[in-house]
């Protein structure tokens, strides 16, 4: 934060701990849209790429530059940092690679700062490993869940760009959100950290110290996103799952559960989202600059950006050694071996300005960064539409373990103690009752199951194949699954139950076999149109009705046509295939989902390609009869596309009691009128049947 962008209250910091004031927003309309000039840093092996993609089309050439230390300086327009983070995540798998400066001066000091890259500084306090029961309860309560929750939420937004409206809405979700784990803590604050020249903020949470609240721990992580190779649009979709929802929720499960557990640290510990770190580490660097010049005493500082990837079988924490502290890298390997022995550690580098960490490490304080992978292991699907959750296997099982050593983190360098309530830490037990293990199941089935907790249970959630399908808060828990929406075959069933502390508690897999009669429907050679011959609650034509006559896909005639009931309407064949009318698909469903009966509200879904020049000309009779093998027509109204080419018309009917096969017609037409035999003599008109057997 630049301080001429902040009122006078809003530079409180500790003494003796006043928080931060709130800073309302200002319009700063001229200021979003200006394309300033700003300095950056970046390692020199990066220099020559860079320089190279500003001489691109549309790019200002770059100025000149100066470089000591392995780190060059050179001058650039705000709207080149776009660029330059897409280049540096797609040649070098950086992220973001360098500095922004507001001044040729800040710029100037960072580079001379750069110096070796990992800073022996002394440590600023005796790291020792003694509050074993804190560390223990915080870790002992982290829950998963939780944390996949969050990562969902954040990754929901389009973008969490920076200069974005939705980026600047994450934040503010962020802030509520830490706002509602701190409800009954009144000590604790929620506040935003005002920028200039953006209008995303970062938020802080605060827990102030009880015994030394002017020496401070923090705890921090980026919540911007960037496209980076999506495009050169900075409000293309990035979910931003990994990078780095990942790290916000993993630092939220350790926020919820110390507060929570009324966890009362010695040191005043502060919790930060970051904004606009892909834009050069704007924001932590201001919030960094800020701590400096109000010689507030920062003692260690933990990033997290990305902790859902697990790029290697062989090790699970990444511990950055360039620019980052010496002496606290080894008080944090210490804290993983000591509290969480199962994980394998590997040193990494991440080189100049890849994260948050190097605005404090610039700044003079102790940063550590544990990362998770290697970087030439990490996730090569961020900076674009393709990094989500389904990349890290759709859960936040690695993100957990980032969890677990910020909570050690924190317990050992802010010590302190959690107390005033009970932890409990049993999960419940939850069976699956019913189905049965080897069944054979079609149609909807009642899924049922069983839970019990020592405090109380407060969901069962329904799982197939891993995948939720339902949940249920209420005993007795119970889901009705509609096995149609699943591929026939072996599949597993089961459930998980939750208590109130978010404990989780599995239950024991049931095997089941879905067998479900086929919902495509198969040209019937007797009636002369496609059929559904076995009772379900869908039937679907599937590719049988593609073309119109001899008008077909690849050159040739719609298969077996013209598909209506013993040929009784031909089919007209003027005009050209996807050029002109054509009826293309018909799906009958009921609309509860079982098996077609009389009396069933059911849903024709009818697939056309409409005259793209004037859809408004075309119609789409329907009809029905109730004994296809020996048909009355009835009509069921006409329908007209709102634009041409594909377009898929709907109409409900209600099942009327008859024959055990019933039909539906679809006549599409250019112009013309409906016709009471249901066929009609129009040069582009395309007649279609689909035969369904029906419960009697």
């Amino acid at each position: 934060m630049s301080l001429k962008g902040l009122a006078p209250a809003a530079l409180l910091l500790w003494g003796a701990a006043p928080a931060f004031a709130h800073v309302p927003a200002t319009p700063r309309t001229a200021q979003l849209t200006e394309d300033r000039q700003l300095w950056i840093t970046l390692a020199t092996d990066s220099l020559d790429a860079v320089q190279e993609t500003l001489r691109g089309p549309g790019m200002t050439s770059p100025a000149p530059t100066r470089t000591k230390n392995g780190v060059s300086m050179m001058q650039v327009r705000e709207s080149q940092l776009f660029r330059i983070s897409e280049l540096m995540h797609e040649k070098f798998k950086r992220c973001a690679g360098f500095l922004a400066h507001e001044t040729e001066a800040e710029a100037s000091e960072a580079m001379e700062k750069a110096g070796a890259p990992e800073q022996p500084q002394k440590a600023l306090v005796e790291y020792t490993l003694n509050n074993a029961d804190t560390a223990n309860a915080l870790i002992a309560d982290l829950q998963e869940p939780n944390i996949y929750d969050t990562i969902v939420k954040l990754s929901s937004y389009t973008t969490r760009y920076y200069k974005s409206t939705t980026g600047a809405q994450a934040a503010l979700w962020l802030k509520e959100h830490w706002a509602s784990l701190a409800s009954g803590r009144p000590e604790v604050t929620v506040e935003e950290f005002v920028h200039t020249n953006y209008n995303q903020r970062s938020i802080i949470l605060t827990i102030p110290g009880s015994t030394k609240p002017s020496e401070v721990v923090v705890v921090g992580g980026h919540l911007d996103s960037t496209v980076g190779s999506s495009g050169s649009n900075p409000n293309t979709a990035s979910p931003g799952a990994d990078d780095d929802a990942s790290g916000i929720a993993s630092i939220t499960e350790v926020i919820r559960t110390a507060l929570a557990q009324n966890y009362r640290p010695e040191r005043t510990v502060k919790f930060i989202g970051y904004a606009a770190e892909e834009a050069g580490l704007l924001g932590s660097q201001d919030i960094a600059k800020w701590h400096k010049t109000q010689a507030i005493n920062v003692v260690g500082v933990l990033q997290l950006d990305m902790t859902n990837y697990k790029g290697s079988t062989n090790y699970d924490v990444g511990v950055i050694t360039d620019y980052t502290n010496a002496a606290q890298n080894t008080f944090l390997r210490s804290l993983i071996t000591t509290y969480i022995p199962a994980l394998k550690i590997v040193d990494t580098k991440c080189n100049y300005g890849c994260s948050d960490h190097a605005s404090w490490n610039n700044q003079g304080f102790p940063a550590s960064f544990p990362f998770e992978a290697t970087f030439n292991d990490s996730n090569k699907f961020i900076h674009s539409v393709n990094d989500t959750l389904a990349q890290s296997g759709n859960t936040a099982l690695h993100a957990a373990k980032f969890s677990r050593v910020t909570a050690a983190y924190v317990a050992e360098l802010a010590k302190g103690t959690v107390n005033g309530t009970v932890v409990d830490t049993v999960p419940p037990a939850t069976v699956l009752t019913s189905p049965a293990s080897g069944a054979t199941l079609l149609g909807s089935v009642t899924l049922t199951a069983n839970a019990t907790d020592n405090v109380g249970v407060s969901k069962v959630e329904f799982y197939v194949d891993n995948v939720l399908k339902g949940t249920d808060t209420t005993a007795p828990y119970s889901f009705v699954w509609d096995t149609a929406s699943t591929p026939n075959g072996a599949h597993v069933l089961s459930t998980k139950a939750f208590d109130a502390r978010q404990n989780v508690g599995v239950s024991p897999a049931v095997n089941v076999t879905v067998n479900n009669p086929s919902t495509v429907a198969e040209y019937n050679a007797t009636l002369k149109a496609p059929t559904c011959a076995t009772v379900n609650a869908k039937c679907d034509s599937g590719g049988l009705l593609v073309g119109r006559g001899t008008r077909g896909p690849n050159g040739g005639s719609e298969p077996n046509t013209p598909n209506t009931l013993q040929n009784s309407c031909a089919d007209q064949s003027k005009g050209t295939y996807h050029v002109d009318e054509s009826n293309d698909r018909i799906v009958v469903s009921t609309v509860d989902g079982l098996p077609f009966a009389p009396g069933k509200a059911v849903k024709i879904e009818a697939t056309v390609w409409a005259y793209a020049s004037s859809p408004s000309s075309d119609k789409l009779d329907l009809y029905y009869a109730a004994d296809a093998t020996a048909p009355v027509w009835i009509s069921l109204g006409t329908l007209t596309p709102s634009a041409g080419q594909v377009q898929t018309l709907t109409k409900n009917y209600t099942l009327p009691s008859g024959g055990a096969l019933q039909a539906v017609r679809a006549r599409f037409r250019y112009g013309g009128s409906t016709s009471s035999t249901a066929c009609g003599q129009g040069e582009y008109d395309d007649h279609d049947d689909l035969v369904f057997a029906v419960t009697r």
